[in-house]
């Protein structure tokens, strides 16, 4: 198994159950255990480092047992917000290796009592490459639905949030400058 930081394999593994929906974990039978799939453990001490683990994340509250008892954990509401944090931070828009041409632009009306997920959206849209267009459109050439519906589930604000995919807009210029295309 390779090397993790501290806390990673806490995070595989609450990616893995936001992605899966819930994992087996069997110490008796190590031949059955979905888990250690994702991990590769080399040995015994590679199975009890994930086990234990799993076992920190079930006593914080980011998981539990299905059914109260055997060895099939599913997120908590907490484990899930927190595995779609994580979620968040390594999702990238992909770009095309030829650019078809077209403009999405974002746009997001989120109400005021929601005002912390307007800051985060704002923040996550950034980070996925977008550009600020405007104070609440951001453009980028390349397609993102998946990644904005994502965005918007995550803080519970799809509803607000609209995008449009545009032949022509004002600036492109400078805009193919700013994405390289």
């Amino acid at each position: 198994m390779k090397k993790y930081e501290k806390g990673e394999i806490a995070e595989i593994v609450l990616r893995t159950l936001l992605a899966v929906g819930f994992i087996a974990f069997a110490v008796a039978m190590p031949n059955a255990v979905q888990i250690f799939k994702y991990f590769d453990p080399k040995n015994a001490r590679d199975r009890a480092r994930i086990k234990s683990s799993v076992m920190r994340l079930e006593r914080a509250g980011f998981v539990k047992r299905k059914d109260g008892k055997g060895g099939v954990f599913m997120l908590t509401e907490n484990g899930r917000e927190k595995a779609m944090h994580y979620a968040l931070a390594q999702m990238k828009i992909v770009e095309q290796k030829k650019w078809d041409k077209k403009w999405r632009l974002v746009m997001f009306d989120v109400p005021e009592k929601k005002a912390q997920a307007r800051r985060a959206i704002n923040l996550a849209l950034k980070r996925l490459g977008c550009a600020q267009y405007q104070k609440s459109v951001f453009i980028t050439p390349f397609p993102c639905e998946k990644e904005i519906d994502f965005i918007g589930e995550c803080f519970g604000v799809r509803d607000y949030i609209r995008i449009i995919t545009a032949n022509e807009v004002e600036k492109s210029d400078l805009l193919k400058k700013t994405f390289n295309i």
